[in-house]
């Protein structure tokens, strides 16, 4: 099967995007808009670009035309908080997705606890293990000007928090972060089936398939 995007409907592109590029990891995204209201929400089209300089990658849309809480935060205010999202937080990084009217104050409505930044006005989850502040840095919009769509925002990482238990003294254990992921439709899945593959450290294309040959 080969499927033309210019030929199908927003939805049906989305759906084969959605469910063929995954485990895709969750952002849970907190902003604050000009005036002061805070907004939380999860995003699913994320991830990270560049450790150096750490640079991270959301893609908030528009919704008939009109940009959605988190993108309208951002460009008023150029910043933005990720808190990861854990087996744990799942459920409730998910009820923050509904489509609240721009005046809830999703923290509030849904009884969660922030914890103060030390560079941006956004909150992270006080729950999160593992957060990030960022001020955004290029916001590439893909959608035309007549119709806004989606948007790649682009966030230079300031400030990294992370909780003591997760860390072993080289790098994050993902064993106590125990993160999840998005799929396709509703399904989300667990990053605790993992293994490991080692790199293979040769230049000769011999070697490497010897390499390849001995299941390392």
């Amino acid at each position: 099967m080969i499927f033309d995007p210019e030929q199908l409907d927003r939805a049906a592109v989305h759906a084969l995007i959605n469910g063929l590029v995954y485990p895709r990891p969750v952002a849970w995204v907190s902003t604050v808009s000009e005036s002061g209201l805070p907004n939380l929400a999860p995003y699913s089209f994320f991830n990270a670009s560049s450790s150096s300089p750490p640079t991270l990658a959301i893609g908030p849309g528009s919704r008939g035309g009109v940009n959605k809480d988190t993108l309208r935060n951002i460009r008023e205010t150029g910043e933005f908080v990720v808190s990861v999202v854990t087996e744990e937080l799942a459920r409730l990084a998910n009820a923050t997705s509904a489509e609240f009217g721009p005046d809830i104050n999703e923290w509030e409505a849904l009884g969660i606890a922030g914890a103060d930044s030390v560079t941006v006005r956004p909150r992270r989850v006080a729950a999160s293990p593992a957060a990030f502040e960022c001020r955004s840095l290029q916001i590439v919009d893909l959608g035309s000007s007549e119709l806004p769509t989606n948007s790649i925002v682009l966030g230079r990482v300031l400030r990294i928090h992370l909780d003591g238990s997760a860390w072993d003294g080289r790098r994050p254990r993902s064993a106590a972060l125990r993160l999840v992921g998005r799929m396709g439709g509703n399904e989300w899945c667990r990053t605790t089936d993992t293994f490991e593959l080692r790199r293979p450290d040769s230049t000769d294309p011999a070697a490497v398939r010897r390499f390849l040959e001995q299941g390392e």
